[in-house]
């Protein structure tokens, strides 16, 4: 079963934190073991945000990518989902960016990226993030933005956006909003986390939510489980979201995960889970990659510029 992740940070830990790309969480190997042909790299913004040297630091992540040892599409997706790890380039973190629509179109020759996440827990020169609270919709900058990603196809990624950004990305994006890496908030309750208004808007839109395997984002007390990721699933589908909804792991990005996710070849033991939950194969099939390889190759047909 072909298996897509929405978003990792490996290249953050080789590029910035000096990682060996053998000891990151994320490596050829396990992405084979767990089935995994589409695998989402970041080009993470940085824990200083606008302070810090994003831009410089997307440039080395790019860089980076050769050490994978995972081809990296940057030109239009194959008619068929990859059967072998192959990986595709997003943006965590709009400030990478500068404030100028020359770096978007420098980013996109270089890299195609495929989604972009407006801001990751910094205000920015496109908005506020949902770390800071809900109010604050887009600035000037992210309006033009969001009309420029629509020329060129690229996906506006809500997680880490703040709710006034959120429903303003709804009002004016022509493609479906996305939410790379969020769980449920009603189930856990922390601000990175989606309202089901929020779940039911994506959904109508056809968008797509990639379940977030950081266990403070899936439960609130204690260490999660295998349990409260298909959790979190069963109550997105409980909202109609079942052909929206995939994987988005935060691989690379976070410390604390269940049991037996701790790296991509665990993904075969959650579609167990899911299976024996009562999940159709068809069901499974969208949930496992279909719903996000669908919509990339949506995006795709839709871009102006190529």
């Amino acid at each position: 079963m072909f298996v897509a992740d929405a978003h990792c940070d490996t290249l953050y830990q080789i590029a910035i934190n000096g990682k060996a790309p053998g000891r990151c969480v994320v490596t050829p190997q396990r992405l084979a073991a767990g089935g995994v042909g589409l695998q989402t790299f970041a080009l993470f913004a940085g824990r200083e945000g606008p302070k810090g040297t994003p831009y410089a630091d997307g440039l080395a992540m790019l860089a980076s990518a050769s050490w994978l040892n995972a081809p990296m599409l940057t030109d239009d997706l194959p008619e068929k989902p990859p059967q072998t790890p192959m990986g595709i380039f997003s943006c965590e973190g709009g400030e990478m960016l500068e404030g100028a629509l020359e770096r978007l179109t420098e980013f996109q020759v270089a890299a195609r990226l495929r989604m972009i996440a407006l801001t990751w827990n910094f205000e920015n020169e496109i908005g506020h993030p949902a770390a800071e609270g809900p109010k604050g919709g887009l600035k000037p900058f992210g309006r033009k933005l969001l009309a420029a990603m629509d020329r060129y196809g690229i996906l506006p990624d809500t997680s880490h956006l703040n709710e006034a950004g959120f429903w303003e990305v709804c009002e004016r994006a022509a493609l479906p909003p996305i939410a790379s890496h969020s769980d449920c908030r009603w189930l856990c309750d922390v601000p990175r986390n989606l309202r089901k208004e929020q779940v039911k808007a994506i959904v109508d839109r056809g968008g797509f939510i990639g379940v977030n395997f950081y266990s403070k984002f899936l439960k609130s007390d204690g260490p999660a489980t295998l349990d409260d990721v298909v959790r979190h699933i069963d109550a997105l589908c409980e909202l109609g979201a079942q052909h929206v909804i995939g994987f988005g792991s935060d691989f690379d990005g976070i410390e604390l995960w269940p049991e037996g996710l701790g790296d991509p070849s665990g993904f075969p033991t959650l579609l167990d889970a899911l299976r024996k939950r009562g999940y159709s194969e068809g069901i499974l099939e969208g949930l496992a990659g279909m719903n996000l390889w669908n919509l990339l190759k949506r995006a795709e047909r839709e871009a102006k510029i190529k």
